[in-house]
């Protein structure tokens, strides 16, 4: 694995934490702490439950710089957004983005989805764990970032709610990838099939409305 493998499509779920955290009012440190769980946050259980360690953003400490150069931009933007228009029309894509109820970030996040559950998946089969634990490494890597957002949000979360298909969308993929790796199948294979079904189903879900629940 490359260095910080996912890394890359925490971007976007850093910036969607920032922006649900402003609006919740929160201060500097809450919205840190909000804009760090999010997309980190399913990945550190995995490691955890795994005995991976050290855990991977502290061997990685991108992934923290990251979050604080992020943040310490976004309530930078933020305040100049206030105080001057050409800065406020620079800020506006980024903040339609993060709205969760765009395609942009619809996409954004589904593709990041798939990457999480090949990435929670992987991890667990390399360190020799029962192929039928796997893909639950894979959908905690994927979604219980989503779960402790809610968590410091004190509602009840949106993935154990009836609602499109996220967590399932991420077992699929996971699910798949352990049979090819079983079959066999060669890795870049196995990861298309896993990112690739992920993102369908999620997308799909979206598109016609498919429930859970």
């Amino acid at each position: 694995m490359p260095p910080g493998p996912d890394l890359w499509p925490t971007i976007a779920p850093w910036l969607a934490g920032l922006y649900a955290a402003h609006k919740r009012g929160m201060d500097f440190f809450g919205s840190l702490v909000i804009a760090f769980i999010v997309p980190l946050g399913g990945g550190t259980l995995r490691d955890l439950l795994l005995g991976r360690y050290p855990i991977f953003w502290i061997a990685e400490p991108v992934y923290a710089v990251t979050v604080v150069v992020i943040a310490l931009l976004s309530i930078f933007v933020g305040r100049e957004a206030k105080r001057s228009k050409t800065v406020a029309k620079v800020a506006q894509p980024v903040e339609h983005i993060t709205d969760d109820h765009s395609m942009a970030y619809l996409i954004i996040t589904s593709l990041a989805l798939g990457f999480w559950a090949y990435l929670g998946t992987i991890y667990a089969l390399e360190m020799d764990t029962p192929p039928v634990i796997a893909p639950i490494m894979g959908v905690i890597t994927a979604s219980f970032g989503g779960v402790l957002r809610d968590v410091f949000f004190a509602r009840v979360p949106q993935t154990f709610m009836p609602g499109q298909l996220y967590a399932a969308a991420a077992a699929a993929g996971a699910i798949v990838y352990v049979l090819l790796w079983e079959l066999g199948v060669s890795s870049t294979l196995s990861f298309l099939a896993c990112f690739l079904l992920t993102f369908m189903i999620r997308m799909a879900s979206v598109k016609f409305n498919i429930q859970s629940g």
